[in-house]
Order: C-alpha cells, then structure tokens, then sequence
C-alpha cells in the first residue's frame, strides 16, 4: 500500500498564526472545520489530459486530528507531485495578510471572496483565492497561483448544505506547468508522447468523487 499527500481538502485543519488577523468568514470556515475530529472515505479518481489513458483510481481517505490526513492504495498514485498539495496549513505556513473583495457571484451564486496573500518570499505560491458560501460557509472553490508550477482551479460540490467536506471536486491546471511524474501512473496507464508534445498551452483536470463511511464530529 502506498501513502501519498493529500491534496483535496484546501480548508480542513488549517492552524491559524498566533495573532494573525484573518478574514472573518475564513475564520468561521476554520472553526467549522475543525468540528470534524475523524473520517474514512472512499475516493475513485479520473485524469483528464489528452496525452493520458488512466482507468479510474480508487484509494481510501483517513483523517483524525491532530494526525496527517492520509491517502492509501494499491494504485492510487501522486499527480501532480507537487503544486496540488496545498492545505490551508500550507497557506498559512507563513507570514500573510488577508484581503476581503465582498461579495461575488461564482455560478450564479453569492459568494465572499477572500484572498490570501504571503508576506515574504519563503512561500510557494504567490497568491490564493477562496470563494466561500455565506449562508453554509462552504468552500466553494480556491484557486492557488504557484511560483512554479502553474495556477490550481479547485472546485467543490457538496451532496448537502450542512456536508461540511465535499463529496466531488476537481482540480483544473495548467498541464504545462505540472510535472507529471510518469513513472508513478502505473503499469495499466498509456501515454501518447505525441499529443503530450503539443500540449504545451492546454489545460488538464483532476476528478474526485468521495464516499464518506464514517465521520465524527465535536
């Protein structure tokens, strides 16, 4: 069984810095958040690049505070190695500032949109942007702008208004920003290296589809 970085979850578990002023409605988000002290869940995953022919991945989600969240498989593998493994732990690893632009529409949706900046160079990513739902404070979508490799599209879809982790997401990038590293997508996966020589500009996607067997709350 292999264990790879989750990258899914961008607003569960994040550790605010002592004394850091943040957004108030990413703030809720948090403490939302932190109500869920484990899960276990299912998670089949699809890629959607032109140059790769991968059947569907199934792997099995484990989550208790205070521990990393974890993901183990068979086949399950790590794409992109980097550049999706951004948690709110990550965004927050160091010094930043917050920056409220109200309220938005994503969807045909009102959102609040907040944005999170770094305040020194040590970061991996330059800025980070989370649409919120007011009236059920989900997260919605956030979009991670990488200093190498590329801006991360994050979508979330809920099967309900109270659900605060996400049965569906998917994560749109840059496909020439992501070093895919091949060797880990499996014996069963195909690669055309000729469509992946013109892919330069094109954009690749990530589909996740959870099922949640258990979940406990504070």
């Amino acid at each position: 069984m292999k264990a790879i970085p989750l990258f899914i979850f961008t607003f569960l578990s994040a550790s605010l810095l002592s004394g850091q002023e943040i957004d108030p409605m990413l703030a809720a988000v948090k403490e939302r958040a932190d109500s869920v002290i484990s899960f276990q869940a299912g998670v089949q995953m699809e890629v959607d690049i032109s140059f790769v022919n991968m059947p569907v991945k199934e792997a099995e989600i484990r989550f208790t505070t205070g521990a990393p969240i974890s993901i183990s498989s068979e086949d399950f593998v790590m794409i992109p190695k980097r550049g999706l493994d951004f948690t709110l732990n990550e965004l927050y690893r160091y010094p930043f500032m917050t920056l409220s632009l109200g309220r938005v529409q994503f969807e045909g949706r009102d959102c609040h949109l907040v944005k999170i900046i770094p305040t020194t160079d040590a970061s991996d990513y330059s800025i980070a942007s989370v649409w919120i739902a007011p009236e059920t404070l989900q997260v919605l979508k956030t979009q991670i702008s990488t200093k190498k490799n590329g801006v991360y599209d994050i979508f979330y879809t809920y099967s309900g208004k109270q659900d605060i982790l996400p049965s569906e997401i998917k994560v749109a990038f840059e496909v020439s920003g992501v070093k895919i590293p091949l060797r880990f997508l499996g014996r069963d996966t195909q690669i055309d290296k000729g469509k992946k020589a013109d892919s330069a500009q094109e954009r690749g996607a990530i589909y996740l589809r959870i099922t949640y067997s258990e979940l406990t709350r504070k």
